[in-house]
């Protein structure tokens, strides 16, 4: 009997993508043998972290890259340090008063769920521009709002952000001429690969990325690549020691574990990766095509903005909805989950799936004609 067997806890097919609820991604084989092996040993934790960040940074082209336990830990820490910086103390001597006294400029339309971080820290948020309201002058009205208790700029590259902040660039030239850092929330944004290392290239200073998702490592880990003043501190001030780090603990299994996922990412042919979705998309259109209750499209980018492919299924005639599909969807054997588009589609993201899972939905939607349209469903997915 498996663990999940045991629980009583149901595996699902999972056509929404690298989201933290349903497990981000799966590891593979080698990353899960080389946490096996780092869980059987006991080693200095602060040199394990050392090694990996020059690894890391090694791998991708940075001064320096730290390990730490998922995105949001990644941005409240490299926020940490940027305050550490600009008060010219150690972190563990950091008062209330020089987190109060602290400010972080950040863009209304980039306000998040996950940017709580922020508060956590109790630094004053000067929020600039508005959602679908792009400041006239983006370096003008940067500059305007720095002031001697300025740390950073937050900024959040993702595909989920409304219009209206200025472009990195504009960003980046404004942080550069107040010599404060750019912290750079990128936590889905792999693939493209390159991305890496062309943010920081570009003038960001730290750049944090999910090691959950598409890097495929431990859910609960995170990578921060960049500027080597920066995560000297958090080397130093981070966890294990002592302070604002330790409760951010990240274990030798996970750090060995995102490490052995960043090398496979890296080496991985991507094009091929792309390809493969590409032939899932054709074999959801040419599945579900005609059918008189779907119109199978192919989206792209996906849900986040990666390079990656998607199947958007519109339904025709009004005659179902989207939270009837994904009733009938969830109630399989597995369950499948997948996202809606509204009320009158829903999509099926190739970048967590298999061929044989993506002809499986398309051949479950083909039966879907035997359950009442009428049916009473649930559609909080």
């Amino acid at each position: 009997m498996g663990i999940y067997e045991e629980l009583g806890v149901p595996p699902v097919i999972n056509a929404m993508g690298t989201f933290t609820i349903y497990g981000g991604s799966k590891m593979s084989p080698q990353t899960l043998r080389d946490m096996q092996e780092a869980a059987a040993s006991f080693v200095d934790i602060r040199h394990l972290q050392r090694r990996l960040s020059q690894a890391a940074a090694e791998l991708t082209h940075n001064e320096a890259a730290y390990i730490c336990g998922g995105a949001s830990c990644g941005v409240y820490l490299s926020l940490l340090a940027a305050i550490a910086k600009k008060r010219g103390k150690k972190v563990r001597h950091l008062t209330r008063e020089d987190f109060y006294r602290s400010e972080v400029i950040l863009f209304r339309s980039h306000r998040n769920p996950y940017d709580i971080v922020l508060d956590q820290l109790g630094v004053k948020l000067v929020e600039l521009a508005y959602p679908n309201h792009s400041l006239k002058d983006p370096l003008g009205d940067i500059l305007a709002a720095v002031t001697p208790d300025t740390a950073a700029v937050y900024y959040l590259e993702s595909g989920w952000v409304a219009p209206g902040a200025p472009a990195l660039s504009d960003v980046i030239r404004a942080a550069r001429t107040a010599e404060i850092p750019v912290v750079l929330d990128a936590a889905a944004m792999l693939p493209p690969v390159e991305n890496l290392w062309a943010y920081t290239a570009a003038g960001v200073d730290l750049a944090v990325f999910s090691g959950g998702k598409d890097l495929r490592g431990p859910q609960s880990s995170g990578l921060i690549v960049g500027s080597l003043s920066l995560i000297g501190i958090l080397l130093e001030e981070g966890f294990p020691t002592h302070g604002y780090g330790r409760m951010f603990k990240v274990g030798r299994e996970e750090m060995v574990g995102l490490y052995s996922a960043l090398k496979q990412f890296l080496a991985a042919d991507h094009g091929a990766r792309k390809r493969e979705a590409e032939e899932q998309v054709a074999l959801a259109q040419n599945m579900l095509g005609g059918h008189p209750l779907y119109d199978p499209l192919r989206s792209y980018p996906n849900e986040a903005g990666q390079p990656i492919p998607r199947v958007h299924v519109r339904l025709k005639g009004g005659a179902v909805s989207s939270g009837q599909i994904l009733e009938f969807l969830a109630a399989g054997s597995p369950p499948v989950i997948a996202a809606d588009s509204g009320p009158d589609g829903f999509y099926l993201n190739p970048m967590t799936l298999t061929m044989a899972e993506m002809e499986l939905i398309c051949r479950w939607l083909l039966d879907f004609t035997e359950i009442p349209p009428e049916k009473e469903v649930n559609t909080d997915v």
